[in-house]
């Protein structure tokens, strides 16, 4: 049997989605409406390689399977899960099966404009009409920004977004205000020290943030030189990231924070972070570990007021490999479209969509989110994104050591930095002179 190597999940389509989805909206111009090949009637089976980007049996199901399925009869969608990460893709490649379209990150974006295995969408998107100004702004530029161009590779789906979640109780407990919108970093770190302190055996902490090489993104910051493919980690723009980490873990109680203090010891006031925390704070919705919280604006910089990180998410790509281009395009069309956007930000997954009617309708169908300030979290936009490279993934363990060097070993911030910008060097030489 075809992908009898890969997980595959039949694409099943269940009665009250297709109602939902399917019937009474405007069916969506395909990808070949102006175009002489237009995609047929036939039955065809899409296969959907996830790579990278996080999507569960049931969302696939609900927002992917079962829309298409009831929108267009003759197509059924199946996915299979890469597991073995490059491997995996050299197997398919090889194989001459490779699927037909891709649901990926930004950071796969790249890897496989690299492998030569995503379709340049620029025709299907003239061809269809397709408004791409109707997609998040950031969100298309860190497609372009990967796909290496002005050219489109890929087709945001759903996004991440940055918000601080914070536990009421612990606030009402110590009598301290609530985090406000609008707050800097500075303002959220000294918020965060009211917190320090231990009570009958309990050590309550004030903060968890996104990692050093996360909180790098706030800043737009590139991590290799494209034109000398230098690593360019030693400058002002790391050194300021490094401050703001360094002045959060000098507090105490904040180093070693984790999200289990938020969620489980329920002994951490904030956490600065990706909006999957939503979906675990939905699960102790009626539970004994139910609290009381909220969520607000994501901190910034002075000088780049209300811009969260870069803008990260879940894109759809038609593979340049696959026999049935036109059919996959025409199932992205549809994916991003109002109704499936809608559908799928009610229950927790956000909109790729700039549209704020449906922005505004996020969490709608989750019972943890009823009467949440989520209006306060879509205040910030998303900050413009790197340039990437192929080789930044080298960065990745000389920035972790980095960190550790100056919050764990007393190292000062700019040897720690330079340290890390001579090891990402030593590796990008050891990488380009193995491919010669």
């Amino acid at each position: 049997m075809r992908w009898n190597q890969k997980a595959i999940i039949a694409a099943g389509a269940m009665a009250l989605l297709l109602t939902a989805c399917g019937g009474g909206t405007k069916e969506p111009e395909g990808s070949a409406a102006k175009g002489e090949e237009a995609p047929s009637n036939k039955p065809v089976t899409l296969y959907m390689l996830q790579d990278g980007a996080t999507i569960s049996d049931e969302e696939f199901a609900n927002f992917i399977a079962a829309p298409v399925k009831a929108k267009y009869p003759h197509i059924t969608v199946e996915m299979v899960r890469n597991k073995n990460g490059n491997n995996g893709l050299s197997e398919l490649i090889s194989s001459g099966s490779f699927p037909d379209l891709m649901f990926i990150t930004m950071l796969q974006i790249k890897a496989h404009r690299d492998l030569g295995t995503t379709e340049n969408l620029d025709p299907y998107i003239k061809k269809s009409g397709m408004n791409l100004a109707q997609f998040d702004p950031g969100a298309m530029q860190t497609s372009r920004a990967f796909g290496g161009g002005e050219s489109v590779y890929a087709i945001p789906f759903s996004l991440n977004f940055l918000a601080t979640f914070y536990n009421k109780d612990l606030f009402d407990r110590f009598g301290v205000s609530y985090p406000k919108e609008g707050m800097t970093w500075q303002d959220i770190i000294q918020l965060s020290a009211k917190f320090a302190r231990n009570e009958n055996g309990a050590e309550y902490r004030g903060l968890f943030v996104p990692s050093f090489a996360e909180m790098g993104m706030q800043l737009s910051l590139g991590r290799v030189d494209p034109a000398t493919n230098k690593a360019t980690i030693n400058n002002d723009g790391w050194k300021k990231a490094a401050e703001v980490i360094k002045n959060i873990n000098a507090i105490p109680g904040n180093k070693g924070a984790t999200l289990d203090h938020f969620l489980k010891n329920q002994t951490l006031a904030m956490v600065a972070s990706y909006d999957a925390r939503f979906a675990a704070l939905e699960k102790l919705q009626g539970t004994p570990e139910q609290f009381n919280w909220d969520v607000t604006q994501f901190p910034s910089y002075p000088d780049r007021p209300n811009t969260s990180l870069q803008s990260t998410g879940h894109f759809l790509s038609v593979s340049a490999l696959g026999k049935n281009k036109n059919e996959a395009f025409q199932v992205i069309e549809l994916l991003t479209g109002e109704p499936i956007q809608s559908l799928m930000t009610e229950s927790g997954r956000f909109t790729a969509l700039s549209n704020e009617t449906i922005k505004n309708k996020y969490g709608a169908k989750m019972k943890s989110m009823q009467g949440k300030n989520i209006k306060a979290v879509f205040k910030s936009s998303f900050a413009p994104p790197y340039q990437p490279t192929s080789y930044d993934a080298l960065t990745n363990t000389p920035l972790n050591d980095a960190a550790k060097n100056f919050l764990d070993n007393g190292m000062d911030i700019n040897t720690a930095l330079r340290q890390a910008e001579e090891a990402s060097n030593k590796a990008i030489e050891a990488e380009i002179n193995a491919k010669k």
